[in-house]
């Protein structure tokens, strides 16, 4: 009865034998193709399983989890620790300025000086020395968002420019000091 529906369509059961037979043939060599990869998949496995030390997988894994948690809890300690130094930061005095010069026309050796102390926010306080030949002067300014309660000489307000970084400032102390005294004969 099988044979009449293949010899209605004109195909022999030779023909259908043989394309079972390929049929079987192919799903063998797939079939070993699989078992190959599996047994090389196994034996990478068996690799990283076994160390050298003897220890399993799961011993080495929670050693890992625990270095990182570890990590974890170091880098939320540094980052409480970079917060408090960037907050101190803002009230340490990290901008400086300096300008030397002679005070008073007899005096010569640029003994006076405006030294401006400026947090990050650009306050802090202008110390002024003045060296005559009758003694020292010595005045503080306070300074609150680069701007002073009192009058600025030019010195201080120099020095202020130079420790904010405006344009030129540096030059201009820097050409200030280098000046020679008028010293007349």
């Amino acid at each position: 009865m099988g044979s009449d529906i293949f010899d209605s369509i004109g195909i022999g059961t030779d023909l259908i034998v043989i394309i079972l037979a390929i049929i079987i043939i192919v799903q063998f060599i797939l079939i070993f193709t699989i078992i190959s990869k599996c047994n090389k998949l196994t034996e990478r496995l068996n690799k990283f399983t076994t160390g050298s030390d003897s220890r399993n997988l799961e011993q080495v894994l929670a050693q890992r989890f625990s270095e990182m948690r570890q990590i974890v809890k170091n880098e939320k300690q540094q980052n409480a620790d970079i917060k408090t130094v960037n907050d101190k930061f803002l009230t340490t005095f990290c901008k400086i300025g300096l300008v030397k010069y002679d005070a008073f026309k007899e005096m010569s050796g640029k003994l006076s000086f405006s030294l401006a102390l400026l947090t990050e926010n650009h306050d802090g306080i202008i110390l002024t020395s003045m060296h005559s030949r009758e003694g020292c002067f010595t005045y503080c300014k306070e300074i609150s968002n680069e701007e002073s309660y009192y009058i600025l000489s030019e010195e201080e307000t120099l020095a202020l420019n130079v420790a904010t970084g405006k344009d030129g400032a540096k030059e201009a102390a820097r050409e200030r000091e280098n000046q020679r005294p008028d010293i007349g004969y």
